[in-house]
């Protein structure tokens, strides 16, 4: 059993960074002023300025529609990305938002705060209000361009904190380096127009998660990631998150399971590729909690190699079928839950 902590004021306290598994968000992050994360002085904020990699990201699941809407700031990057795929016509599409990394902004934590990126008339807003009903509000403009249709996005995400457990995990990677992160299932409602075509999302059907992140990543980095929400034949909320990253090995980590919002942390499940499929997994834990696998219908790449600096990203999006086994040893039944698993490897 782990010990979940009430965390103090701040993550880093005395420029030492807090290590452990937390019961709510921190109220105050303030992750470059870690010296021991690249040094003392100017010089060293500078590299941690650099280093850091930040974003607040939803994966959102619709009836007939599967995606991802993330705000990220890499220090000498900043930008914002939508993909969306409706999964009755088999079509996907994707918007991209470059801003200048001193003009984006990602908050210190999701309290009460906005995240934003704009491009010319493209813009992309989350407004976070935990402490006032728990909740993430996405506004989202991009116009018609030649490769693309026209995107609006209004919805809002429910993550009320008296009845839905985050997940909340400050752990260290490697000397110099660390990684805090915050995730939650979320309920969904509001709406999105892909060109003159409407989904509305309806809370009691459409479910989606929080990712949350600031991490210090060291220059070779890799991890495979996994999640999905749903909700089960028997009408209960189920949302799972897997990883395999840089974290120390055979000790807990970020996976975890939620049964209607409670937090159930698990052992490491391996990610084992398909031979024959590219972008299809087994993930299985050793305890014999989860037992899924995931087929791929179709994926979002980045791919690049600037020599020093290279990215071979991939985030297949698909369906999830198996069981997950609760702490009661209830087994639920994972029947083609629409979800993501994505690996990276990076040297930046």
């Amino acid at each position: 059993m782990l010990t979940l902590q009430v965390p103090p004021d701040a993550l880093v306290t005395d420029g030492a960074v807090n290590t452990g598994f937390f019961t709510l968000p921190f109220r105050t992050v303030k992750m470059l002023e870690a010296p021991l994360l690249g040094g003392p002085g100017r010089l060293g904020k500078l590299r941690r300025r650099l280093r850091l990699k930040e974003w607040v990201g939803f994966g959102i699941t619709h009836a007939d529609l599967y995606g991802g809407i993330l705000i990220q700031h890499a220090g000498y990057a900043a930008s914002g990305a939508v993909y969306l795929y409706d999964r009755n016509r088999k079509e996907k599409h994707e918007w991209l938002v470059v801003d200048l990394p001193t003009r984006a902004v990602i908050p210190d934590t999701l309290w009460n705060s906005e995240t934003r990126v704009r491009q010319g008339r493209d813009a992309m807003r989350f407004t976070h209000e935990l402490e006032a009903g728990g909740r993430h509000t996405i506004q989202i403009e991009c116009a018609e361009r030649e490769n693309r249709p026209g995107l609006q996005v209004s919805l809002v995400l429910e993550q009320d904190l008296a009845t839905v457990e985050p997940l909340v995990v400050s752990l260290p990677i490697h000397p110099g380096h660390h990684t805090y992160t915050h995730k939650s299932p979320l309920r969904i409602a509001g709406h999105i127009l892909i060109g003159g075509r409407r989904y509305q999302f309806d809370p009691a059907r459409d479910l989606g998660n929080l990712d949350e992140q600031k991490t210090f990543y060291p220059y070779r980095s890799r991890w495979h990631w996994g999640s999905f929400a749903m909700y089960t034949d028997e009408g209960r909320q189920l949302m799972a998150n897997f990883v395999d990253q840089m974290t120390p090995k055979g000790e807990p980590g970020e996976d975890a399971i939620w049964v209607d919002g409670k937090l159930e942390y698990i052992a490491a499940p391996e990610f084992r590729p398909d031979p024959t499929t590219r972008g299809a997994y087994r993930v299985e834990d050793p305890s014999g909690r989860v037992r899924v696998t995931f087929t791929p219908e179709g994926s979002k790449a980045e791919k690049r190699n600037y020599g020093l600096v290279a990215m071979d990203y991939e985030q297949f999006f698909g369906r999830y079928s198996g069981t997950i086994v609760d702490r009661d040893g209830h087994a639920h039944r994972v029947q083609d839950a629409f979800g993501a698993l994505e690996r990276m490897r990076a040297r930046f």
